[in-house]
């Protein structure tokens, strides 16, 4: 079944050190009232560090602005562009320099060590249906243009700017047209 997730229902938080604000599409609890795991975006205004999530493995991405600069304490700096999905972990914390000073967005799922793991895919748009990866969780977030969900033949549009979470389905596919893209979410439970 797939469960729309609509953006007005999305909560958003100013970080602690007041370099951005953070956005939760969706979020799931392990058993010890904890979060299992987290899927959104964060909106990076200026230079800062990341906060320390230990425990936690980071998928990140950038999906708007040019991008940024991850200094990472004894194994240096990631550039990422857009659409560039990267995975560390959640502490020690990068230091994150914007590219070009431009504030940037970027797509995140975190983790939780021993409770979830997963990937980000970045998809474009073809005009033509194409299969989905299956997983326990899978989340289609519209990042441009609205893209068509189908999960075990029920199919559902997702617009622009909303997301589709999908639970146990043994079968998934995605259209847009050209020029869409969507982060497209694997989750697994440990």
């Amino acid at each position: 079944m797939i469960r729309l997730l609509d953006p007005a229902g999305f909560k958003t938080v100013p970080w602690k050190n007041g370099g951005g604000t953070a956005t939760d599409f969706a979020v799931a609890l392990a058993p010890d009232g904890d979060v299992a795991w987290r899927v959104g975006t964060a909106g990076i205004l200026k230079d800062g560090p990341f906060s320390d999530y230990a425990g936690v493995a980071r998928t990140f991405t950038i999906v708007e602005g040019p991008g940024v600069h991850l200094d990472f304490a004894g194994e240096g700096t990631r550039t990422l562009g857009r659409d560039q999905p990267t995975r560390f972990p959640g502490a020690p914390a990068p230091y994150c320099r914007l590219r070009d000073g431009q504030a940037a967005t970027a797509f995140n799922l975190l983790t939780r060590d021993g409770f979830a793991s997963g990937d980000v895919e970045i998809r474009r748009g073809r005009a033509t249906e194409e299969r989905i990866a299956t997983a326990p969780v899978v989340v289609l977030a519209a990042i441009a243009e609205a893209w068509s969900l189908t999960a075990d033949g029920e199919a559902m549009v997702v617009g622009q700017g909303w997301a589709a979470l999908v639970e146990g389905a043994a079968a998934l596919s995605a259209s847009s047209a050209i020029g869409g893209r969507a982060a497209i979410v694997t989750i697994a439970r440990s």
